[in-house]
């Protein structure tokens, strides 16, 4: 295939640009974190709400409405919006959102998401997430990825709309009864315990100070 300076993607579904993508034209950061309560039934249900920040660094580039902006999302916003990226753009590696709890037993209250360090570290790695979906060249021009950065009203109900949940369903169906595994491979398995042990160490030295 012949190579130009201007590298794109040219086919009946994307005309792109490899060599550009919105974090080319936009600052976005996830700045803070709010805790908030939203009274239900008598019962108190407090759930953590995240800053993100926009601002346009190119006013030129016309695929963007707005020039600045500040919206709250709950994570569950964030696995929204993957879980949409991942059933539209099934050939792309979306990156992970950080864990939702504490998955380290040895902190002794692995089920407090309230945790200031936990949910500072959380906020930063959604931070990383959307840069990272930021630098892609297709994705990053994703309609609802942009409304999501820009538009806090309705964008639950516009993603929703698109019936990606049922596309999603569909293919984990096909999934499902094209791959069973009746015996998982010993080596496998042994792989996997190991892992989770360095991980744990991991943990214990550099947030327990503890030796390895």
């Amino acid at each position: 295939m012949a190579e130009s300076s201007d590298r794109r993607i040219e086919d009946k579904e994307y005309d792109v640009d490899l060599t550009d993508c919105l974090l080319h034209h936009m600052d976005i950061s996830v700045s803070e974190s709010e805790k908030r309560t939203t009274p239900a039934l008598n019962i108190r249900d407090c759930y953590t709400v995240y800053l993100v920040e926009t601002r346009i660094t190119d006013n030129s580039w016309e695929i963007i409405e707005h020039g600045l902006g500040q919206i709250w999302r709950r994570y569950s916003e964030f696995e929204q919006l993957r879980h949409y990226l991942c059933s539209t753009y099934p050939w792309a590696v979306i990156p992970p959102l950080p864990e939702k709890k504490h998955s380290f037993p040895v902190l002794g209250n692995s089920n407090d998401t309230f945790d200031p360090d936990f949910i500072d570290r959380r906020r930063a790695a959604l931070e990383t997430f959307l840069h990272r979906i930021a630098s892609h060249p297709v994705i990053s021009k994703d309609s609802m990825f942009l409304m999501f950065l820009q538009e806090e009203e309705g964008w639950r109900n516009s993603i929703k709309d698109i019936g990606y949940v049922q596309l999603a369903e569909d293919k984990f169906k096909c999934l499902s009864a094209g791959v069973r595994v009746k015996n998982i491979d010993p080596e496998f398995e042994q792989i996997r315990k190991y892992s989770r042990a360095v991980q744990i160490e991991y943990f214990q030295h550099f947030f327990l100070g503890e030796p390895f």
